[in-house]
Order: structure tokens, then sequence, then C-alpha cells
């Protein structure tokens, strides 16, 4: 064996060793964000959770991550990305233990907070650990394989949830983290002593506070008013302060980052187009993800439409978490030596479109007429996830992997969380000018009418079906129907609305990756004075 075979064999041991800690943390990470989901009916039983509150449960999470991803990434590159691994690991299993033994809804939501901000920095710096790691050659099937991996422990995240709800406890999701953090943990300590990361750490330069208080502001309060605008209104105190308040810091951001020698985000990168795209492709993906999987769980879980269980409800979404899967690891390998532009504009075209055949599921639709679509749906969501932090990562120069790793992912965590907001919010407004019209159809004589108008627009389902059964056979019949259809109308929105991000996306793709494949690091030109 020559010696530069022998130094690509061992430079590849240590990058197995590294993919190895990151997938551990990976699979935490990607189970954490969708488990919950399907956990979410046991904790608003358990801690008498407002629909608010319940709400919360899901954002806080999402919104620390995506508030905090770029900031610890940064810290990363200026302090060293696996001290700043480390620390992730150990918030996060600080959170999870939190939720672990929560008896209260406040302890519920500071663990999950604290989760999220172990997740921004297990996110922000796994990636750019794994590239700092890997020769030049082998990055394109180990970057795959970080993607696959995210991919398939977001897909398997509710059926894991769902058995642990069912069979055990929904407590054992979270002790689950505990368990595998510390084998993590074990892992990083032997990356660490024999240096497998190479030390790319910037000498001199300094942390961008201002942008970091900046972000901070822009990311946080945005969220909150998108997260709480429906039910407080969007008119009223408590969006528009919020909404203010991202303006004011929004330009504060830009102010910063210029003036700064060493910004939080350099903006300039922004101005190559295809730099541009993996950010925008990634906040698609985001948003299709999570607008999907919120409101998919939730429909086929309904009494009204499936009836699955948690488990069901879980494996049901096994086509695209495979299909998923599987697309992430084999893309990158076979598309590393050519442009991503063909593929990319595939993949974002699956998801619209296989989310926009999901947009004919109804209440008495079979599983049969659904599979094949969860897998279109899952091979686009494999190419996304596989491709598109490639195509930016590549661009940058070694000093600002984690910089950059930690934007993409930001743009990832927020667009899960405004996914989720706006299909939230298109189910809502479906819901609401539906009931309209059913309660407009009530008997206008009927004694009822009152008191099943406040159940329709206040009421639990429990209530509901109560005032149904009061009714003659034939009118509690009508009434059913007309709430069944309502609600297959409320899923066939927010699907529609996941289907309108990903063919944006698409379209996106046809403008900004035109050319020829750029060179490595191009995008550092940007920086030249």
């Amino acid at each position: 064996m020559s010696t530069t075979s022998a130094a690509s064999a061992s430079d590849m041991k240590g990058a197995r060793v590294v993919l190895a800690m990151t997938a551990i943390c990976m699979m935490v990470v990607g189970f954490n964000t969708t488990a919950v989901a399907t956990i979410l009916p046991n904790l608003k039983a358990e801690f008498d959770l407002t629909p608010s509150g319940l709400q919360w449960v899901m954002a806080i999470y999402t919104v620390v991550s995506a508030a905090l991803v770029t900031i610890v990434s940064r810290l990363g590159d200026l302090t060293g990305k696996m001290g700043v691994f480390f620390a992730g690991m150990i918030v996060f299993a600080i959170g999870s233990a939190s939720v672990l033994v929560s008896q209260d809804t406040t302890m519920l939501l500071v663990g999950r907070g604290a989760q999220g901000a172990g997740a921004a920095a297990l996110f922000g710096t796994s990636l750019s650990l794994l590239t700092a790691a890997t020769p030049e050659e082998k990055r394109a099937s180990v970057t795959g394989a970080w993607g696959a991996i995210v991919g398939l422990a977001i897909g398997v995240g509710p059926i894991v949830g769902g058995s642990f709800a069912h069979y055990l406890s929904w407590r054992g999701v979270f002790a689950t983290d505990l368990a595998l953090l510390v084998a993590a943990f074990a892992i990083g300590l032997r990356v660490h002593k024999h240096g497998y990361v190479p030390d790319t750490r910037q000498s001199g330069a300094e942390f961008d506070l201002p942008g970091a208080i900046a972000l901070v502001l822009l990311l946080g309060p945005l969220s909150f008013a998108l997260s709480n605008g429906e039910s407080h209104g969007w008119s009223s105190a408590l969006t528009l302060v919020p909404l203010g308040i991202s303006a004011v810091a929004a330009v504060a951001l830009v102010i910063t980052s210029r003036r700064s020698d060493d910004p939080l985000i350099e903006l300039r990168y922004f101005r190559h187009p295809r730099y541009f795209m993996a950010a925008a492709g990634m906040f698609f993906t985001g948003f299709t993800l999570f607008c999907f999987f919120v409101y998919f769980n939730t429909f086929v879980q309904s009494p009204d439409a499936f009836g699955y269980s948690s488990v069901v409800a879980g494996a049901a979404i096994m086509p695209l978490s495979v299909s998923m899967f599987v697309v992430s690891v084999t893309a990158p390998r076979f598309l590393a030596p050519y442009s991503f532009r063909w593929p990319v504009l595939f993949g974002m075209g699956l998801m619209g479109v296989g989310l926009l055949l999901l947009t004919t599921t109804t209440s008495t639709t079979s599983y049969a007429e659904i599979w094949w679509k969860l897998i279109i749906v899952g091979i686009g969501l494999g190419i996304g996830f596989s491709l598109l932090p490639r195509l930016g990562l590549r661009l940058l120069p070694e000093e600002h992997m984690g910089q950059g790793s930690g934007v993409i992912n930001a743009f990832l965590y927020f667009g899960a969380t405004i996914g989720a907001v706006v299909g939230g919010v298109a189910e809502a407004r479906t819901m609401r000018s539906g009931l309209s019209e059913v309660i407009a159809a009530l008997p206008a004589g009927s004694t009822q009418r009152e008191d099943l108008a406040h159940a329709l627009t206040h009421g639990t389902p429990s209530q509901i079906q109560q005032m149904i059964a009061g009714l003659d056979p034939q009118s509690g019949a009508a009434l059913a129907q007309a709430l069944r259809d309502l609600q297959d109308n409320a899923f066939d929105s927010a699907m529609l609305v996941a289907a309108l991000a990903a063919l944006a996306a698409m379209v996106l793709s046809i403008f900004l990756l035109r050319g020829p494949v750029p060179p490595l690091h191009e995008a550092a030109k940007f920086t030249r004075n």
C-alpha cells in the first residue's frame, strides 16, 4: 500500500468514528423532532395542557434551535467544534432528564427549551465536524450518510414515540435520549483523544456579539408572533410588538454584519446563487416536512378519519421514511461529480407532486391509496436532505464551514417552525369557515341550536359527540358527516400549503442553479476586498 493510500485509509477510519458519533446525536435530535408530535395526546392528558401550551411543547424546541444554531456554529469556528459539540450533548441530556422527571407544564417546557439549545449545538456543528474529518474526495458519500441518518431519525420518530406511549410510557422517549447520548459522549472522547477532527479554529477572530443579539431578537420574537398570531389575533399587541422587534433586529443584523470584520453571518456568501439556494432549499424542506408530519399524524389518529393508534400512525409513515433514507444514502454517491441542478429541481418537484396528490385524501380513503404517494414525498425529501447541505458547504472556505452549517440548519429549523404555523393557520381558517356554514345550516327553530353552535366553536371532541348523540338520528348523521367533510378539507388545506412551499423551492432552483458546477470554495471570492 502506498503512503498516500495508507493516509487516506487512516483518514477514513477517523471519519467513520466521527460519523458514528454524529449519527447517534442526529438520531437523538431527529427523532425528538417528530416523536413528540406522536405523544402530544399523552402530554395533553397528563399535564392538562391548553391548546396554546400543547403548541409550545413543539414550538419551543424548534424556536430555540433556530435562534441559537447559527450562534453556536460560529462559536465552534472560533473556540473549537468538538468543545461545542460536547456542550450540546450535555445540554440536551439535561433537557431530556428535565422532561423525563417533569411534574408540571413549566418543567416540561423548560426541558424542551434546553433540548432545543442542545440540538442547536449538535445540529450546528455535526456536519462541519464530519466535513473536516473526511477527505475531500469522500465527502459526498459521508455527507449523504449524514443526511440519510437525519432523514431516517425524523421518519422513525413517530413510530418510536408511538410505541413508547402505547406499550410503556411516553417518558421512555427521553430515557432513550440519555442512553444514546452517553454512548455518543464515549465515542466523542475517543475522537478527541485521537484527534480525528482537525483544529480549524480561526486565530485572532472575534465573536460578533451585536450580531448574535440581533439574530436572537429577530428569530425569537418572529417565531413567537407567527406561532401565536392566529390565537391572539394578527392585529393584537402580542403579535404586532414582536413583529416590530423582529423588523428592527433584521435591520440591525444587516448593519452589524456589514461593519464587523468577523460577522456572525457572512451575508456576502448569499450573493452566490448556489449557497442562497442551499439555505432557501433547506427552509422549504423543513417547512414541508413539519407541515406534513404534524397534520398527517393528527389526521390519521383522528377517530373521525382513520382512527389509527399512535403506533399504527407512526408505521403508516414508514414508506416515506424508508424511501427518504435510501435516496439520502445513494443520491450523493452517484451525483457527486455532476451539477445538482436537475436532481434538486426533481426532488423539490416530487415533494410538491406527492403532497398535491395527498390533498385528495378523505376519511374514507384507504391506506392502499396513500402509501405510494408517501414514497414520492420521501424521495423528494431524501434528495433535499442529502444534496442541499453539500451544495452550499462545498462553496465555503474551510474556516467558515461551521458558520455555513449553522446558517443552513438555522434555515431548516426556522422553516420547520413556520411550516407548522402556516399549516395550522390554513387548517384553522378552513375549519372556521366550514363551521360557520355548518352552524348556519342547523335548524333555525331548534332549541339545541345555541348549545350546538357553542360546542362546535369551543367544545372538545367528546362534547361535540355528546351533542350529536342528542339529535334525532337523521340530523345527527348529517351533522357528523358535515364535520368529517370539514376535517377532510382542513387536512387538504395543510397539504396544499406544504405542496406550494415545495413547488416554490422547485421554481427557485430553476433560476439559481444554472450554469456549470462551480469550483470548491468559490463563495470566498465575495468576501475579498
